[in-house]
């Protein structure tokens, strides 16, 4: 035994010469183009749905890809940065600097008679 389907609502409004409403009740049918409008509305707001839904996802792990990558790059700036300040460090310390001053300049220690005192006057 088939399920009876149940009536389908019907259009009621057509129109004569005159501009006045007609009722004349129309059967909507399985096939009618109100219904084949209303699945393909629906089927491409599905489909509009879904490719939103796929570009937020990849959006979302392209990111997660360039964060990742960024703090790389960061871990590898902050290494280059302590490297750099030891590499100050070494090179201003005192030794380095009078080795530097003999071997390069061919400075030598001050004798007593180059010192001079002064007072806070900046006078002898």
């Amino acid at each position: 035994m088939k399920a009876s389907n149940p009536a389908y609502p019907s259009r009621a409004i057509t129109w004569t010469k005159t501009g006045a409403a007609n009722h004349k009740i129309l059967p909507i049918s399985e096939n009618s183009p109100t219904k084949i409008v209303v699945l393909v509305s629906l089927v491409f707001g599905l489909f509009l749905l879904l490719l939103v839904t796929v570009w937020i996802h990849i959006d979302f792990v392209h990111l997660g890809y360039r964060i990742a990558h960024l703090k790389q790059q960061e871990r590898m700036l902050e290494l280059e940065n302590r490297n750099l300040k030891l590499q100050k460090d070494t090179f201003l310390s005192h030794t380095k600097l009078q080795s530097l001053a003999r071997k390069k300049f061919h400075l030598n220690p001050l004798t007593p008679e180059q010192v001079f005192v002064t007072d806070e006057k900046g006078q002898f």
